[in-house]
């Protein structure tokens, strides 16, 4: 059962992303996500930006309705939840749309980061400011409208002992091309109900995204036939990536 906690502040970071802070703090580990729940909606993953805090993209009924809670509200939360990253001494730090946000605890807790990200707009470059002062940071637009123009794929490769990429799929499957896959970690994506390894429905080929992941080995993702390719929809059903 989710414990319940009260918005404190909603922070709009873009016109289609806010970061909702709560008034619980939570102990996890980068990478490791909340299962949130709104009433008459139910639960869905979301990985935390803050210890008290997550970033959400309008993209649906769910999504619309967290951005549009504001501070006394009631949001019910379940976890941490799922394996994060390990830590990791002077990274790089890859990613891309609304995928940077779960980078920022990453970032926090990593000796010397480098940044390497990627967004249709400069809108979509979250927390660009506060990584600039924690390292270098590469960026490339779909419109030119910060850093080089073009695909966050442009900037790579890059020289870094470790990786850690977060992202639209699609995106992170073309980033792995370019990377080590033994140094190289991906935060992977699903539609989970249960969140605690039962029900199967964030399997992406046999492995459990809620338990098993959602960061993953890239060894162990190069593996994975469904990665970059396939997903089941809210129905079960397969559908594209």
């Amino acid at each position: 059962m989710p414990e319940m906690a009260r918005v404190l502040e909603n922070r709009r970071e873009s016109p289609w992303t806010h970061t909702l802070f709560f008034d619980r703090e939570v102990k996890c580990a980068p990478g490791q996500f909340m299962m949130v729940w709104l009433p008459r909606l139910g639960e869905k993953p979301f990985t935390l930006s803050y210890p008290n805090a997550i970033t959400v993209k309008r993209a649906g009924p769910f999504t619309e309705q967290l951005a549009a809670l504001e501070p006394g509200d009631p949001i019910g939360l379940r976890g941490p939840l799922g394996r994060g990253y390990p830590l990791m001494r002077r990274p790089a730090l890859i990613g891309g749309g609304v995928g940077i946000a779960e980078l920022r605890l990453l970032a926090l807790a990593s000796e010397k980061p480098i940044f390497v990200l990627g967004g249709r707009t400069a809108e979509e470059i979250l927390f660009h400011e506060e990584f600039r002062k924690l390292g270098p940071v590469h960026v490339a637009t779909e419109d030119g409208s910060l850093g080089a123009q073009g695909l966050v794929t442009s900037l790579l490769p890059v020289q870094a002992p470790a990786y850690a990429v977060c992202g639209p799929e699609r995106m992170m499957a073309a980033c792995l091309d370019l990377l080590p896959p033994e140094r190289t970690y991906l935060a992977i994506e699903r539609y989970m109900k249960c969140a605690v390894g039962l029900c199967g429905q964030c399997t992406c080929s046999g492995w459990r995204v809620c338990v098993d992941g959602p960061v993953f080995p890239g060894t162990w993702v190069r593996e994975m036939e469904d990665f970059g390719r396939r997903r089941r929809a809210k129905s079960g059903r397969w559908e594209p990536v």
